[in-house]
């Protein structure tokens, strides 16, 4: 399709549009967005491509990893986030979830061992690349506008040329330099911002000394910081990102926005920039400096002109796997509205891509899937010495992914389920009682024993809520922007946030209760208040379900990839949710009478039953589900007092929780 095309009335060349434009008409969909992709991809893919080739081993799993991540990288409809950084991230992402299945025998050796140690990766958000405490470089990224962060990026980690750098932003090459100024000047004042956040008294006292010896390395001020420097990492770390800021921006913002690799490909960015230029349309970049075992392979250089496709066409490929050349048989995964789906034959990629755009942007959901925390920001890479797999290793076959679920109207909600759920993972087989007993405990003075607690009355400036149950649990805030503290101790989410801590909170497998306040701000979406990961969704969702304007306790039947898999038990509530009121919900799994419950406002709604069970080892999470191993079903709204307990309450004690909200 040619890039002119005629929209309105009028001819629109999306060569000249800037990044945001074009990322907004893919949002969009419809006529203009299929171009839209078509640009994005000459100007960003064959860097995604690039570095998804020091991420694997062999070019089928290079086009695999590279692909996923682009779409995946597409679909995150946010308005902040400089494209490329965005879909770099994205391939760490993406690998991230390679590591847990039968694609890591094709990743490269180290970073595979570095997810491992240090968590999973974050789709999108840039800013909180790895599960663990943002950096503050990464923080201070993540709030400068579209354009700043556009230019920051290529001027001094990709080092482009400024009239490049013009056209993806829209301006003329005289104005590139201006706002370059600016935009590092942005960097450093939400650095020293949000470096104010949380301070102890006496790094107050310090602050200004701090910023005064971070900009001179004065040994006059040496002589009075440096007792406060042994003392604090926090500082002594801003003395070293401040002095990045103003003398090496690029490899500072490589390592903060890419914990893997990053360091090393703004390095290589900078030697290699005119072997870039030079290089032959489609063929790659030269590994990665520093990372034992990463394939030789050529960049095309960003916003490089070419007439041939800058990825291979697989739309004359088959579907027997990943493209292999020699026996003309091949897979291009394309996006689709529940993931990465089969591509079918003669179907153009960009128009598969914007369609699943297109389908995934009912609501705009920043941040994706589970984690490991691993402490600090500023923890470094492990420099292992091992080697990349052979250039030989073939990609396993991806497990099918589920189709779309049904209507939930169309589900049969029965106190009494007859069939028997897959046994493709472990699990327990319990017989149905003949008459279980419905009795329950007196109402108790107050509900104890909590396995975790979190009323979000208190959040520290690094991002942390404790947990009131005494137990330890304290829960982190993570999104580009965490999760803002509210009057009466809540916390205020946008659908891209969440808190979360590194699970098992509960037992799946065995009775558990979880509890919370919510008002949402909208209902025209489905939202998740409470859940914990299994190994790709979450092994419970305490949810508002927009399909059915209704609150719901859902669990599903096995560990499976897709959290709306019609296998599972959902205790629902006869209410209908409004916008902006407040609701206390409680979700039951009790293990003795084989039901799922489900309480609003202490008043028990449904009751169904549930035959099997399995365990789950993930994240415990408030304000998001996961599905596929990605973020979901982000709240848009306010939770508050957040309660997990070992057993099944009783229906006293629902009401109890209710009163205490």
């Amino acid at each position: 399709m040619n890039r002119r095309e005629l929209i309105g009335g009028k001819r629109m060349d999306y060569a000249y549009l800037a990044d945001a434009d074009l990322l907004h008409l893919v949002w969009e969909g419809g006529e203009a967005s299929y171009p839209a992709v078509q640009e994005l991809e000459r100007r960003h893919f064959p860097a995604v491509r690039a570095f998804a080739a020091v991420s694997a081993a062999g070019p089928q799993a290079v086009d695999e990893l590279a692909y996923q991540a682009w779409h995946a990288a597409l679909r995150q409809q946010v308005d902040s986030g400089a494209v490329r950084p965005r879909a770099l991230s994205s391939v760490l992402r993406t690998a991230s979830g390679w590591v847990r299945g039968n694609h890591r025998v094709v990743l490269n050796p180290q970073l595979a061992a570095w997810i491992e140690t240090n968590g999973p990766v974050m789709l999108g958000n840039t800013a909180t690349a790895g599960f663990r405490t943002p950096s503050l470089v990464a923080r201070a990224f993540a709030g400068l506008p579209f354009r700043s962060q556009t230019i920051l990026w290529h001027q001094k980690v990709e080092h482009d040329d400024i009239a490049l750098i013009a056209g993806l932003i829209g301006t003329g090459p005289e104005e590139v330099s201006v706002f370059s100024g600016a935009a590092q000047g942005e960097l450093y004042n939400g650095y020293v911002q949000i470096l104010r956040e949380g301070m102890s008294d006496e790094c107050r006292r310090y602050h200004r000394l701090v910023l005064a010896y971070a900009e001179s390395r004065s040994s006059n001020i040496e002589v009075q910081v440096a007792p406060h420097l042994d003392r604090c990492p926090r500082c002594a770390q801003a003395v070293a990102d401040l002095g990045g800021v103003r003398h090496e921006c690029g490899t500072l913002l490589g390592q903060a926005l890419l914990p893997w690799g990053g360091a090393d490909y703004a390095v290589r960015a900078m030697n290699e920039r005119a072997a870039r230029e030079n290089s032959m349309p489609g063929a790659g970049s030269p590994g990665l400096p520093g990372i034992p075992g990463a394939p030789a392979l050529r960049a095309l250089p960003a916003g490089s002109q070419t007439s041939e496709p800058l990825v291979p066409d697989y739309a004359e490929l088959g579907s027997q796997g990943i493209d292999d050349r020699a026996t003309g048989t091949g897979r291009h995964a394309a996006l689709g509205a529940e993931g990465l789906v089969p591509r079918k034959k003669g179907r153009r990629r960009t128009e598969l891509v914007v369609r699943g755009v297109a389908a995934a942007g009912v609501f705009a959901v920043g941040t994706a899937l589970a984690f490991s925390f691993v402490g600090d920001s500023t923890t470094e890479e492990p420099q292992s010495k091992g080697t990349a797999p052979s250039a030989k290793a073939e990609l396993p076959s991806p497990p099918a992914k589920s189709r779309p679920s049904p209507s939930r109207s169309d589900k049969a909600r029965s106190t009494a389920r007859s069939i028997a759920k897959p046994t493709s993972k472990p699990s327990k087989s319990k017989p149905e009682p003949s008459q279980p007993s419905k009795s329950r405990p007196a109402p108790p003075a107050s509900v104890d024993n909590a396995s975790v607690e979190w009323l979000f009355n208190k959040v520290s400036g690094s991002g942390v809520t404790p947990d009131s149950s005494d137990n330890n649990k304290d829960g982190t805030l993570f999104g580009a922007a965490r999760p803002r503290p509210v009057n009466g101790g809540a916390l205020a989410f946008d659908g891209q946030q969440f808190v979360g801590a590194r699970g098992p909170l509960v037992d799946t497998s065995g009775s558990f209760t979880v509890s919370a306040r919510v008002k949402l701000d909208r209902t025209d979406f489905s939202q998740t208040v409470v859940s914990q990961d299994a190994t790709d969704s979450s092994a419970f969702m305490l949810q508002y379900d927009a399909g059915e304007s209704q609150w719901e306790m859902r669990i599903p039947g096995r560990d499976s990839s897709d959290a709306e898999g019609d296998d599972a038990d959902e205790a629902t509530s006869a209410s209908k949710p409004e916008a902006g009121e407040w609701t206390h919900l409680t979700g039951v799994y009790d293990d003795a009478d084989n039901e799922v419950r489900l309480y609003v406002d202490g008043r028990l709604g449904e009751t169904v039953s549930r035959k099997e069970d399995f365990k789950s080892e993930g994240t415990f999470a408030v304000g998001r589900a996961l599905s596929n191993n990605e973020f979901f079903q982000g709240v848009d709204g306010t939770i508050d007092d957040v309660r997990a307990f070992g057993r099944a309450v009783s229906s006293a004690e629902a009401k109890t929780l209710a009163r205490k909200s």
